[in-house]
């Protein structure tokens, strides 16, 4: 009768040991797929860089980190999307900057064009424009923007150095050359940070 009692004990222990082990294995990932916001992101996260810090080689939680932060990234790249236009200026082109970086130069161009119509006579969007033109090898429209860029500010380098490239790929060498001397002569005197110029030496004819 006591080793019944006991086995029976030891079952209902067992089961109550497992239904809480059971309950403790919360799926953050699915949950924040069911539901996306900021709050079940950053329990997500925590959760799964705490498995990493317990076990640094727990894989499945690199990818599900991966995952995470893949997702919240396209989840706030949408929210930008759709409130462009009540955003600042500096905000709108950084968001312009962020597609253009993750290669999504089609996007980037909807809203450097923007920025453009907005903003007709700052520089900046389309010598970003013109990169992204030319990533996608669409010469005559990049040397288009490029040199709208000069003109709406004439010191500016890496539009040259830029332009330079666009013209020499469209079989322009003479004038590429020529783009390229009068950029040279702006280096170092453009108002934007001088460590984001392009170098002479990433330019090869």
């Amino acid at each position: 009768m006591l080793m019944r009692i006991f086995i029976l004990f030891f079952l209902l222990n067992f089961v109550m040991i497992f239904a809480v082990e059971n309950n403790s294995q919360i799926n953050y990932f699915q949950i924040y797929q069911e539901n996306s916001n900021f709050e079940n992101f950053r329990k997500a996260i925590e959760h799964y860089n705490s498995n990493l810090s317990q076990d640094k080689d727990n894989f499945e939680s690199n990818l599900y980190l991966s995952y995470l932060y893949f997702m919240e990234m396209n989840r706030n790249l949408e929210r930008l999307k759709n409130n462009f236009d009540v955003l600042d200026n500096r905000t709108k082109f950084s968001f312009a900057n962020l597609l253009l970086n993750l290669g999504r130069y089609d996007e980037s161009i909807t809203y450097y064009e923007k920025l453009n119509q907005e903003s007709p006579n700052w520089s900046c969007p389309w010598r970003h424009k013109g990169e992204a033109l030319m990533k996608l090898n669409r010469f005559e429209e990049a040397e288009k923007a490029l040199q709208k860029a000069i003109e709406t500010r004439e010191e500016h380098y890496d539009a040259y150095v830029m332009l330079a490239e666009v013209q020499k790929e469209m079989g322009k060498y003479r004038e590429a050359l020529q783009t390229l001397n009068k950029g040279f002569s702006y280096k170092g005197k453009d108002i934007e940070d001088s460590e984001d110029e392009v170098t002479e030496l990433d330019v090869k004819f």
